[in-house]
């Protein structure tokens, strides 16, 4: 039996100055975790798996202030929500011949918003006309999801097997992305009355082989996801203090779907692997892009990646990375307009453009001196951006000139974070 006590906390915020006005949007969620897994073995070709989990959330998805010259607004305090979250779970791990191996698992888990929690009632015209007020532990929604999975492994022969699995998850917390800006303001917010738990089912299958008495191991894979009760942000969404935050998303659907090739070299001086997978994440909203799919922020199309190590002898190690990834999808402005003197954006369509590629290398050399049996101990100098690339961390849009000289021009400005940046690290156990 392995249980575990887990305690966590995430919090962000991004602020904004310009002149006289300012503007901060706080986000943030905090899990108390518990977890209970037993492994049972019927036989040496069969073990089984089970436990529980238990979650309290903290979740506040949105927390607005600002100020202007001498006008300061805030929200009173954090509008906090509260959720209990639990799961029990059975898996069964099985050689039913020496070819043939099966992993077969259930969950059921368990989600409810509870609490202190006040909820609006709005009219067609979408103003609020009335209110329920749930006490402290009073259960707002809850919902149940069950979860198969299956996978299946046959081996062809010694060196070489075929792989496939089949599987069924239910979200309850979801992180919402604004198309709108490159900027990291992602909020999390938990399952509610409007917000449906989001649904996935994947499918995969791949083709695995070594080589050369295993000295190689390689894989092609492909997989597809279907993705229900996905939500973003509407359309011109700007945050705000008098607007509950679920008014402000929409829902639909999604799908993932890609290739993924793996080469790995496990033994001898020199190793390492090359991965590259070829993907496409997408989203489909009828309230967004006039109801056309179009790329989901994080779809990458390319992802490519190599990882070399170099044993010179007993005491030193080197070893090199380099990684590339597509840039992210955003949405930008085509045109500017001045409409009873407020500027006023138009927009391509949803996360038609996409940020540079990310690319960066990275080295290191490791020193491990003869110690002690009981004391064991290295040194680690590595490069981070080794060839110093000014990756994209966000894109703003500034406003430059006067539009009564004529010369008003909006400008795309990028961001970039984590330059060169060497390290040294001292490691040991005892």
């Amino acid at each position: 039996m392995n249980t575990s006590l887990i305690y966590n906390s995430y919090n962000f915020e991004i602020g904004v100055e310009q002149e006289d006005f300012e503007f901060k949007l706080f986000s943030g969620i905090k899990d108390f975790n518990v977890k209970i897994d037993l492994d049972y073995y019927p036989s040496v070709r069969h073990s089984i798996k089970f436990g529980t989990n238990y979650i309290f959330h903290t979740f506040i998805p949105d927390n607005v202030s600002g100020s202007s010259n001498d006008v300061i607004f805030n929200q009173e305090e954090d509008l906090k929500r509260f959720a209990h979250e639990a799961a029990v779970y059975v898996l069964d791990d099985f050689d039913v011949t020496p070819k043939l191996k099966i992993n077969a698992g259930l969950r059921l888990s368990y989600f409810s918003q509870v609490g202190p929690f006040t909820e609006y009632l709005y009219d067609f015209q979408g103003k609020v006309n009335d209110s329920v007020v749930y006490k402290l532990g009073e259960n707002v929604v809850d919902y149940t999801g069950l979860e198969p999975r299956l996978s299946l492994r046959y081996k062809i022969d010694k060196f070489s097997s075929v792989k496939a699995s089949y599987t069924v998850s239910n979200q309850y917390v979801h992180m919402v992305s604004n198309a709108g800006t490159t900027l990291p303001t992602d909020l999390w917010v938990g399952s509610s009355k409007n917000v449906k738990p989001q649904i996935g089912t994947q499918y995969a299958i791949g083709y695995f082989r070594n080589f050369r008495k295993n000295t190689y191991e390689s894989s092609l894979e492909f997989y597809y996801k279907d993705l229900q009760n996905q939500l973003e942000f509407r359309d011109g969404y700007v945050p705000d203090l008098s607007t509950d935050i679920e008014k402000e998303f929409v829902f639909g659907k999604g799908w993932s779907y890609g290739m993924e090739v793996f080469f790995k070299r496990r033994r001898g001086k020199l190793n390492g692997w090359i991965g590259y997978t070829l993907s496409r994440t997408m989203r489909q909203f009828e309230d967004l892009n006039d109801g056309k799919a179009y790329p989901y922020r994080y779809d990458r199309t390319h992802d490519f990646s190599i990882v070399a190590m170099y044993k010179l002898n007993d005491k030193w190690t080197v070893s090199s990375t380099w990684i590339y990834g597509t840039g992210i999808a955003f949405t930008v402005p085509i045109g500017v307009y001045f409409i009873e003197g407020n500027l006023t954006s138009e927009y391509i369509d949803r996360n038609s453009y996409r940020l540079v590629p990310y690319h960066r290398g990275d080295i290191s050399a490791t020193y491990k001196p003869k110690t002690k049996r009981r004391w064991k101990s290295s040194w680690v100098f590595s490069v981070y951006n080794v060839y110093n690339r000014h990756n994209p961390y966000f894109v703003y849009f500034d406003v430059e000139g006067d539009i009564l000289s004529g010369d008003l021009q909006v400008k795309a400005k990028q961001v970039s974070l984590f330059p060169i940046i060497p390290s040294i690290t001292y490691n040991f156990n005892f």
